[in-house]
């Protein structure tokens, strides 16, 4: 019970830092995720099985797990598919650094952790530490194949079929035994990822990530409102039921009520770190109104030639 409450005050804080840091700077390093991300997420708890399918209203995501060689063993062994709060933020990484580089490549083996000290998570090694676990999580997205498809109405469909976020991973195991976890030193996104990335990027503010890191809920949720409240168009604001929340955020929760608790503790963490966006509770969901972005900088990638 003593944990909990220091894990719940270390979170209320870190949001609190955020918040301020947000409301009284702009930030001039933005990150950016693939716009497809803010309409479908990963898994929240680790899924049963090698396949995991989320499809919410126009947009789905196809999920499989894949292999990577052991250089110990030579053996191709089967990866988790990835997961949770980690797994998204590694995402973020990743989507980050390939438009700032405006390269495919992205380094990853000393920036990630560079990285975690960013978003204020402790780097702690071992087999149980931070270090491994962020690691375990790269590794899954780096093997996982991945189908997005977007619907665009009149008949029109966008579809990857297939496309791995990652088509490229020169892996090595760590030097301390006590984090033998294969470790790519840099990965390549696909083409096609690459792409569209650069076409359609989603500016967030990392420090929103940062504070948001407990809660892949969380996290989904500014990501999605980081993209929608901008593009409000109704005058009275845009209703979304609780059941289409739910559909989106909350295929884990089974109860509506509980799913909608869960949902509300979720969305006050994301207001702190969004103080612009304009959201009501109001009887049988939320209701949406336009509202400046999350964060204003936006790149200037259209045309610009990737690296190797």
């Amino acid at each position: 019970m003593a944990e909990r409450k220091v894990v719940a005050s270390s979170v209320v804080r870190r949001l609190n830092d955020a918040s301020a840091a947000i409301m009284g700077d702009a930030e001039d390093d933005p990150g950016f995720l693939h716009v497809i991300m803010s309409q479908v997420g990963l898994p929240y708890r680790e899924p049963k099985g090698r396949d995991y399918i989320r499809e919410t209203g126009r947009a789905s995501l196809v999920l499989t797990a894949g292999y990577l060689r052991n250089p110990a063993t030579r053996k191709m062994v089967l990866q988790g598919l990835p997961y949770g709060a980690k797994a998204r933020l590694i995402v973020l990484h990743l989507c980050t650094q390939a438009v700032r580089l405006q390269s495919p490549v992205v380094p990853v083996a000393d920036s990630l952790t560079a990285y975690m000290r960013t978003l204020g998570i402790p780097a702690t090694g071992g087999a149980k530490g931070s270090i491994a676990r962020f690691k375990e999580q790269l590794n899954r997205l780096t093997a996982a194949r991945m189908q997005f498809s977007m619907d665009y109405g009149n008949n029109r469909t966008t579809q990857f079929n297939p496309a791995p976020m990652v088509t490229r991973a020169d892996l090595w195991f760590a030097d301390d035994p006590r984090q033998r976890v294969l470790w790519p030193s840099q990965v390549r996104l696909s083409e096609e990822f690459f792409a569209d990335l650069r076409e359609r990027p989603l500016p967030v503010d990392p420090r929103a990530f940062g504070a948001l890191a407990h809660s892949a809920r969380a996290l989904d949720l500014y990501t999605w409102l980081a993209h929608r409240l901008p593009r409000v168009k109704e005058r009275a604001g845009a209703f979304i039921a609780w059941g289409a929340l739910q559909k989106q955020f909350g295929a884990d929760v089974a109860d509506l009520r509980d799913f909608r608790s869960e949902c509300l503790t979720a969305l006050r963490q994301v207001l702190l770190v969004y103080p612009v966006a304009k959201v009501d509770q109001v009887h049988g969901g939320l209701r949406l109104f336009r509202s400046e972005p999350a964060i204003a900088r936006r790149p200037s990638v259209r045309g610009s030639r990737s690296k190797d």
